[in-house]
């Protein structure tokens, strides 16, 4: 499998990401709805190989839209019937390099920018927390009275992930924090503002600094775990 970056026909400055199949030129099948379950126990599998095209996300602050096909209604609000939005869920529906700006997320044919706006979970929430298995100490807050939006928690995962690291954040096993300033040097190599900012929270994550979606905590709370992987 072998992706293809370039630049669209269009006036847009966004680039485009293409997804080319050895066996067959033909795009993936048509996306099948917005939402998908998730249960507490194991993620979503991975969907046929997509396209991904470029996007504008809009404000965070931006007021959910709710498409008539978006949701699966479930008669409870109860944390075990909380159904995820597909652009959060595992599967390549959305590519999200966390390093980079929001104005680089991509999306794959079928999926309009309107549902960056749209509900991250339904019922729909005010408040989520989302935690890093591989960096427990962190922990990942969202906030909107007005419900929490897709665009909502892809905005917090990059603000949270791009802060300079404390002192005493850095009082780690000397292995670790070797491997993030490894991280640090080979990211900020040729880009001197990046350099000056020091290390991030971001270079701990190593070379996995792609978003794979979220799943249900296997604690049983009504927190979320956050997935990376080395691509999409």
């Amino acid at each position: 499998m072998n992706y293809q970056i370039g630049f669209p026909a269009s006036s847009s400055h966004h680039r485009s990401w293409a997804v080319h199949s050895a066996q067959s030129g033909s795009t993936s099948q048509a996306f099948q709805g917005h939402w998908s379950a998730l249960p507490a126990s194991s993620p979503s599998p991975i969907p046929n190989t997509p396209l991904l095209h470029p996007v504008s996300l809009p404000h965070p602050n931006a007021a959910s839209h709710q498409s008539p096909m978006s949701y699966q209604h479930s008669s409870t609000s109860h944390s075990s019937f909380i159904v995820l939005h597909s652009l959060l869920s595992h599967g390549p529906n959305l590519r999200f390099n966390i390093t980079r700006d929001l104005a680089h997320v991509q999306l794959r044919p079928g999926c309009p920018p309107t549902m960056l706006q749209e509900l991250a979970v339904q019922p729909p929430v005010s408040h989520m927390i989302i935690t890093i298995t591989e960096l427990s100490a962190w922990t990942i807050e969202v906030v909107n009275p007005r419900g929490v939006t897709v665009n909502n928690v892809l905005a917090m995962i990059r603000e949270m992930f791009n802060r300079s690291v404390a002192s005493h954040e850095m009082q780690r096993s000397s292995r670790v924090v070797n491997a993030a300033v490894d991280s640090f040097r080979a990211r900020s190599r040729a880009d001197p503002r990046e350099h000056a900012q020091g290390v991030k929270r971001v270079d701990f994550l190593g070379p996995k600094v792609f978003f794979s979606g979220l799943a249900r905590a296997r604690d049983g709370t009504d927190s979320w775990e956050i997935h990376f992987a080395q691509n999409v």
